[in-house]
């Protein structure tokens, strides 16, 4: 279950980072392109965390800690998902 749980917040990670790139290449400079450009470097940091912990506690006794650690870490995931979404249309309405 934990493995689960760490591929699949690693995946939804993969993906915030790839929507994190094309936001960024869509967003004007200043202060929006800065923090963007530092929310996406964070979120590339996230993604390798993920990868060294699954890679980390791949062979290790699933035990309730680490599956609290899966469940945090997939919620992070979820939480960045949200984040971006919420940058997305905030960019949409200053567009337009």
């Amino acid at each position: 279950m934990l493995q689960v749980l760490l591929v699949l917040g690693l995946l939804l990670m993969l993906y915030n980072t790839y929507t994190g790139y094309v936001m960024r290449g869509k967003a004007p400079g200043g202060i929006i392109g800065e923090r963007l450009t530092q929310l996406n470097l964070f979120i590339l940091l996230f993604a390798l965390g993920y990868l060294v912990v699954g890679i980390l506690t791949w062979s290790q006794p699933v035990d309730t800690l680490l599956i609290i650690i899966g469940l945090i870490f997939l919620f992070g995931a979820i939480f960045v998902f949200l984040v971006l979404r919420l940058v997305q249309a905030v960019l949409a309405a200053l567009e337009g």
